[in-house]
């Protein structure tokens, strides 16, 4: 069989183009040009595509926004989820020594590099792609260098990689595979991938989405079966979730009248993945981030974007607006503490966790979580 193309915006040397290139072995990888340019190719081109979706110092990647906006208006469906640590390497030009003040990359990299820069006394000249901002600087630009993807000016005649480590600690960035929801074939059904928008709910949930989560812990009998809430992505008015896990259905998370009110709407089959993200996240923490689970409750911030972690039971919640992100969280650990106390199966250490937080639990519901802060400036 031969080996999988995939379209990804700055080819086979950009960031997203690495990040592929580790994921699937032997894919051939096709310049689609910038993240923007996909959206005009989705009539036409089956793809499938690979964008990087969410930063965890920025939030969601601000040209990536259609994901989920697509998502919701059914055009694509998400075929694969994974998060990787990113880097970026500083080239200059062997030997030359400028003043200019700035320094070629993605505007990203303003917040992921935000230590280095400002070592540097220098800002971000914005180029949609890292491969970009080098091509520019071959050809002339005013700049004191570029921060781009590892291995693109390694080996470039005229040019030296002068720092490795760049980024800001704690710096990942999770990737997304789609097709056109035409194009999509659900092979892997047992890690579900559900979409659900409901009104934007501030600091407190209205009766009606706390009887989502409610229905949504029906049934449940041990944590595995707990469909992991990964992503909550803010509108204007409203909020955007993500389910990973057993595949759910509208029919059973919302009564007739909700159905017909329509203030909360559930995407049955937004894709489904081979791997868990979940899972996938936990290990890259433990292998490169160790402090992000070193704790019960762990909070990351950056600029826009917040991660609630509760390592002992593998959740990892992605947002931005700390207050609608927080109190979904808080809600749903809860209902997952009241599983706990009705008998539902857990491992032996989740148990110990329980336990720790039984009394504060009881005394004080969702409120007794305490998030340690990691990274609280986002750099």
């Amino acid at each position: 069989m031969p080996p999988p193309t995939l379209f990804c915006p700055g080819g086979t040397n950009s960031q997203t183009g690495e990040a592929a290139k580790e994921r699937y072995r032997g894919a051939s990888i096709t310049d689609c040009g910038t993240i923007a340019d996909v959206l005009a190719l989705l009539d036409n081109n089956e793809g499938p595509y690979v964008i990087p979706m969410w930063n965890s110092h920025v939030g969601e990647v601000p040209v990536a926004k259609f994901i989920w906006d697509h998502v919701e208006e059914s055009k694509i469906k998400l075929s694969d989820l994974w998060a990787k640590k990113i880097e970026f390497w500083f080239v200059k030009k062997t030997g030359i020594v400028t003043s200019h003040g700035k320094i070629g990359s993605v505007g990203l990299a303003t917040t992921q590099c935000k230590d280095f820069l400002q070592k540097q006394n220098a800002t971000i000249e914005a180029y949609a792609l890292t491969n970009l901002a080098f091509e520019a600087y071959k050809n002339g630009a005013a700049l004191d260098g570029v921060l781009v993807a590892p291995n693109q000016g390694e080996n470039a005649a005229g040019f030296e990689v002068v720092s490795r480590r760049t980024a800001n600690t704690n710096n990942f960035t999770s990737f997304v595979r789609f097709v056109p929801s035409r194009a999509f074939k659900d092979d892997n059904s047992a890690n579900s991938l559900t979409g659900v928008t409901m009104r934007s709910y501030g600091t407190s949930l209205t009766e009606a989405q706390q009887s989502f989560f409610t229905e949504l812990f029906s049934g449940i009998k041990s944590l595995e079966e707990i469909p992991k809430l990964i992503f909550v992505l803010k509108r204007t008015a409203k909020v955007g979730l993500l389910f990973e896990g057993p595949r759910l259905y509208a029919s059973d998370l919302l009564e007739v009248n909700e159905l017909e009110k329509d203030e909360i709407k559930v995407y049955e089959g937004a894709g489904a993945t081979a791997k868990s993200y979940t899972s996938e996240l936990r290990k890259l923490f433990e292998d490169e981030f160790p402090e992000l689970n070193r704790g019960d409750f762990i909070l990351h911030h950056g600029v826009d974007t917040w991660l609630f972690a509760c390592p002992p039971l593998g959740l990892y919640t992605h947002g931005y607006e700390k207050e609608t992100v927080e109190s979904g969280v808080r809600f749903y650990i809860s209902q997952i503490f009241q599983l706990w106390k009705n008998g539902m199966q857990c491992t032996p250490a989740q148990d110990r966790f329980f336990k720790r937080h039984e009394k504060s639990w009881l005394a004080e519901g969702s409120k007794f979580m305490q998030f340690a802060p990691v990274n609280p400036t986002g750099g």
